[in-house]
């Protein structure tokens, strides 16, 4: 296929479209879980949660009435989503499981060499009498389980039991049955998921990377080859390889190469998805800090315009911005940051801070749109209403 040129401006509706963020979409409910996960595949987890988990940050984005009631039901009662190693720490479909069986050995692997760092190997030898108690007394938290002597090291101080939980929740072996805030109750993978012991067995290493490749790409919507964050993991960590197999996706015409106006380089999009139908709305929209659409920060800066760090690891004094910042979205493009408060049962929600980038001029057709979208925030967190300090 012979590369496509994009305008700046087409190719940010691209990203909309392809993210179903401010578009016709009109995802809702459960149905609109799914969709999302249909599209993106894989959504960063992290636990950090003052107006939502990054996980529920993103579906609320992309969902109308989300609720963090639908994603529990999803991955706990309904269990077609699965707490489990991709990118990071992620969530997917459950259905996926089987097909990133490579991923979890890698995992595990390194949980082997961090074992070894903090002095714990002797948890490797508790991985049968783990397996058993969980087998024996159903679903059990880290501190259900008291084997061997803790151990205490520069990351704080860990159960031998809790570190051949660790372990066996990388390699697949245990599952997440539920959650209490950040606490995982653990059971066994095949109590979890039906048929979950069955192979799918790619043909050989180059039919995994190329899938893997793929799925990353499905992850962002687009994507340039530059090494980074975004690219982390087995195999596609390595701009050698990736280069190699976006060549093959290239020739199946299942990814185009695209170049974008003002901008230099190659960059590559999933070729069905180029026209697309959906069509770009003036909404706004708050922007999880690890949200697949800017997974790749150089992408963001070129693209947009627009920098990013998310700065909940920065020390204080050398903070830009905030503690827990969000983006916020108007249209394709990115406006400015906001900071909410630490969000509290049905308290008002309440915001700190918000900074709006120099370019950007307000209007009332912003000021409308922002307070529908904080309503909707409000709703998605169950908070009475919004309060606008500033």
């Amino acid at each position: 296929m012979e590369s496509i040129r994009l305008t700046k401006q087409e190719a940010r509706e691209y990203m909309m479209s392809y993210h179903m963020i401010n578009t016709n979409d009109h995802l809702e409910g459960m149905d609109g879980v799914h969709a999302v996960f249909d599209r993106l595949l894989s959504i960063q987890y992290d636990p950090l949660n003052v107006v939502g988990t990054n996980l529920e940050l993103v579906l609320q984005s992309r969902i109308s009435k989300f609720n963090k009631k639908l994603l529990n039901q999803a991955l706990y009662q309904e269990r077609f989503l699965i707490d489990a190693w991709d990118k990071q720490m992620c969530v997917y479909q459950t259905k996926d499981f089987p097909l990133l069986e490579k991923i979890r050995n890698h995992r595990g692997e390194l949980e082997i060499h961090t074992l070894k760092h903090r002095l714990q190997l002797d948890a490797l030898e508790y991985i049968e009498i783990v397996l058993k108690e969980i087998r024996d007394k159903g679903p059990l938290y880290a501190k259900d389980i008291n084997i061997g002597e803790s151990i205490k090291h520069q990351w704080g101080q860990t159960k031998p039991s809790s570190a051949t939980l660790d372990y066996l929740f990388q390699i697949g072996k245990i599952g997440v049955f539920n959650k209490k805030n950040t606490m995982k109750q653990y059971d066994l993978i095949e109590r979890l998921i039906d048929n979950c012991e069955f192979k799918v067995g790619f043909q050989d290493e180059d039919a995994f990377i190329e899938y893997y490749l793929l799925r990353r790409i499905k992850s962002m919507g687009l994507v340039s080859n530059k090494n980074g964050v975004h690219f982390s993991g087995l195999f596609i960590n390595n701009k050698e390889i990736r280069t190699k197999y976006l060549k093959k996706l290239i020739q199946k015409e299942i990814v185009a190469e695209i170049e974008i106006e003002e901008l230099k380089g190659k960059y590559y999009v999933l070729t069905d998805y180029l026209k697309s139908s959906s069509k770009v709305i003036k909404s706004v929209s708050f922007i999880a800090p690890l949200d697949n659409m800017i997974w790749d920060r150089s992408i963001l800066k070129d693209l947009f315009d627009y920098e990013y760090t998310w700065e909940v690891y920065t020390p204080k004094s050398k903070q830009r911005f905030g503690y827990y910042v969000l983006p916020i979205l108007y249209g394709t493009q990115f406006i400015g940051r906001i900071e909410f408060e630490q969000q509290r049962n049905s308290n008002p929600l309440r915001i700190k801070n918000i900074w709006y980038e120099d370019y950007f001029n307000q209007s009332k057709e912003f000021e409308i749109a922002f307070d529908k979208a904080l309503m909707k925030f409000s709703k998605y967190l169950c908070a009475e209403t919004f309060i606008k300090d500033n």
